[in-house]
């Protein structure tokens, strides 16, 4: 009886373990690599706007970011050794990438800050695109931690299946292939961001309406659709609950210009999203 099972336990094992396929391995893409938690190099997946789901890659110590389609082939490298480098051993970070979070061309982006100054240290913060040029530069500080979703978690849901990153003490992050799909949000804030959803507006720009899908994440019955303004200043604010899983705004009451919004619930927060309006 207990060879039976232990013959049963080991083909359960081998089949349950046989659903996590590994896929690749990427060097220079492990969180581990560093020790500080700007200088570790980075491995992530993001749902761009237009191009779709892509890997970057972020080699902080070779100050590039690579791109790959999800099958691994290399699409982009982009330069980062002549932005503004740190004068500390806090590196810099690099987030909200993106196509047309900043701007409505089909250049990826991103922000990078760091630390400048010796004699009085201050945060410089940088938009950039993918040549290098600067769209955007200022002095404030970004909050990096806690409440900003770094783009970075273990599973990813993609068009190519679901995806898990793991980082390992040699330098590496590996892909492996997961059979199921991440629906559940557990506990933690970042959890609960990766189901909280909102799209981008379509038309965009528009002239008099607009229309925003989103999705609420379980355990949560109602958000707010919430928009500011370029100075901050809220300008509308709408209740949205699981009934429905699109809203149209009209935009005849709102001047022309460019605008953010987001999905709200009590204390958490989806990333942000651009609405321009023309008249």
């Amino acid at each position: 009886m207990k060879g039976i099972l232990l013959i049963i336990f080991v083909i359960l094992f081998t089949e349950t373990k046989s659903q996590i396929v590994f896929e690749f391995d990427h060097d220079s893409a492990s969180t581990f690599a560093g020790g500080t938690p700007a200088l570790d190099d980075q491995l992530m997946i993001v749902n761009f706007e237009i191009s779709g789901y892509q890997y970057v890659k972020i080699n902080r110590h070779g100050k590039k970011i690579c791109v790959y389609d999800m099958s691994h082939a290399l699409l982009k490298t982009i330069d980062f050794s002549v932005f503004p480098q740190a004068n500390t051993a806090n590196g810099a970070y690099l987030l909200y990438f993106s196509e047309q979070l900043f701007n409505l061309d089909s250049k990826k982006e991103f922000m990078y800050t760091t630390w400048q100054g010796t004699v009085s240290p201050y945060i410089y913060t940088g938009i950039y695109n993918e040549d290098g040029i600067l769209l955007f530069s200022d002095t404030g500080s970004v909050p990096i931690f806690g409440s900003v979703p770094l783009q970075q978690y273990p599973i990813y849901n993609t068009t190519s299946g679901t995806k898990m990153i793991l980082s390992y003490k040699n330098g590496h992050a590996k892909v492996f292939s997961l059979t199921g799909t991440l629906t559940t949000a557990i506990g933690t804030f970042n959890a609960q961001l990766v189901n909280s959803m909102i799209s981008n507006p379509h038309p965009n720009p528009t002239n008099d309406a607009t229309t925003i899908e989103y999705k609420i994440p379980e355990g949560v019955n109602q958000e707010e659709i919430v928009f500011y303004n370029l100075q901050g200043t809220e300008i509308k604010r709408f209740k949205v609950d699981k009934t429905f899983n699109s809203l149209l705004i009209s935009t005849t009451d709102i001047p022309a210009g460019t605008y953010y919004y987001q999905l709200q619930t009590s204390g958490n927060t989806s990333a942000g999203k651009k609405m321009v309006v023309v008249k």
